[in-house]
């Protein structure tokens, strides 16, 4: 089975003529995927609590079970990782993950497990705001 997701299939010739059959794309995949570029922080698994930094990355494109990513050393396949992307300010999602392949496009892992952690940075509202009068023309619910 090769590692190419899309076959090409001739559309039928409308009316007559001889022009020649465009080709379309059909899509295999159970799951679709999605341009997504984050930068992350790869982590070599070891047991259960054991991590060992790898270094630092980008992503490439995720579907809802996997993520191709740009990583410049091979990562051997069943792999164990920990994914650590940096997804807003203050706030990270961590992948656990296992490696399927690597190859010249990217090193694709299947998503075992994710969590969000941190916090948003939120601005504090001031006091005096809260209390404030309702604009001209609302009024404040009971």
């Amino acid at each position: 089975m090769t590692s190419d997701t899309k076959q090409q299939y001739p559309e039928p010739e409308m009316g007559r003529g001889t022009g020649a059959a465009r080709a379309r794309v059909i899509e295999r995949r159970a799951n679709p995927r999605y341009d997504l570029v984050v930068e992350f922080e790869l982590f070599h698994l070891w047991g259960a609590k054991h991590l060992i930094w790898a270094g630092t990355g980008k992503t490439r494109n995720w579907s809802r079970n996997s993520i191709l990513i740009d990583w410049e050393q091979a990562l051997p396949e069943g792999a164990s990782v920990e994914l650590v992307v940096k997804w807003t300010a203050g706030v990270q999602l961590v992948v656990i993950g296992r490696v399927l392949h690597a190859a010249t496009r990217g090193t694709v892992v299947r998503i075992l497990r994710r969590r969000f952690r941190g916090k948003p940075e939120i601005p504090e509202i001031p006091r005096d705001a809260r209390s404030a009068p309702p604009p001209p023309g609302q009024e404040r619910a009971s």
